[in-house]
């Protein structure tokens, strides 16, 4: 198999990424400033994350708070990314970080 080498490339951040929370596996819209800040709140370095990606664990968070928006009413419908076609992509919530 041969290797292609990818250079002088832009990086895309926006991609699906699931919470686990509740027993539910929620696809939330997190950008890499975003993902930094939280690993930084935990206390978490590079080798920690390495490890959890060895080990193919999902990175557990206890400290880090996000905020997710539900509809008036509507206790368990939260609010969609929009910049994700639903009619194509699966459903991405929108996501705060608390603090």
């Amino acid at each position: 198999m041969k290797a292609v080498e990818v250079k002088n490339f832009k990086l895309y951040t926006t991609a699906v990424i699931s919470v686990e929370w509740k027993d539910e596996l929620l696809n939330v819209d997190l950008d890499l400033a975003m993902m930094l800040k939280m690993m930084e709140l935990e206390g978490l370095s590079q080798k920690d994350i390495q490890r959890y990606s060895d080990a193919g664990q999902p990175i557990p968070f206890k400290k880090v708070t996000l905020l997710l928006f539900e509809e008036d009413g509507k206790p368990g419908q939260y609010y969609t990314d929009e910049s994700f076609d639903e009619d194509d992509d699966p459903t991405v919530f929108y996501v705060e970080l608390k603090g």
